[in-house]
């Protein structure tokens, strides 16, 4: 319940962002492949996102502000078991537009654990992940692009167990 709040106070937060200066609102969603760094020999696993973002003009055609609310499927495969860790990810990239083609974003992003698969005993999966998101976008007329992100996790997802979160996302959006 109390993921929930978070997740419902960060949409809000990206709703009310200021209007000063032009706004998109959009959609993104695409896969996920998932791993965690660590001693352990984890293999990648395939997942999804999809999510809300808000685009907010810092410098006209040129810089950019982008909160997003999203949920992401992460986790990895570990002696042929799937782990999976549900987020509610909440990150906000500076996005640069050249040429109005090519985007680069990057900034920080917070998860908070919504779900996960872990068998019982299993050491206490942490509730809050903070990491890095940095990214390119191919952007077409009409509002749609498709995008690449890599996310690293600074903190550990278990108590007592090194293991950070990496994610690649490939995707698509499509700005209102």
């Amino acid at each position: 319940m109390k993921i929930l709040k978070i997740a419902i106070l960060s949409l809000g937060l990206v709703a009310l962002t200021p209007s000063v200066h032009a706004q998109k609102i959009g959609v993104r969603a695409g896969i996920n492949y998932a791993n965690v760094s660590g001693e352990a020999d984890t293999e990648a696993l395939t997942g999804f996102y999809a999510g809300l973002f808000k685009e907010v003009t810092l410098v006209p055609e040129l810089f950019f502000l982008q909160p997003e609310v999203q949920y992401s499927m992460q986790g990895f495969k570990f002696e042929d078991t799937n782990y999976t860790i549900g987020y509610v990810n909440v990150p906000v990239v500076g996005k640069v537009y050249l040429a109005k083609i090519i985007s680069f974003e990057a900034g920080p992003q917070v998860g908070f654990k919504v779900s996960d698969n872990f068998p019982e005993g299993s050491p206490d999966l942490k509730t809050v992940d903070m990491g890095i998101a940095g990214g390119i976008g191919l952007n077409f007329p009409f509002g749609l692009s498709i995008n690449a992100r890599y996310i690293q996790g600074f903190t550990d997802i278990q108590e007592e167990v090194e293991g950070k979160n990496q994610v690649l996302q490939l995707g698509a959006a499509f700005k209102f």
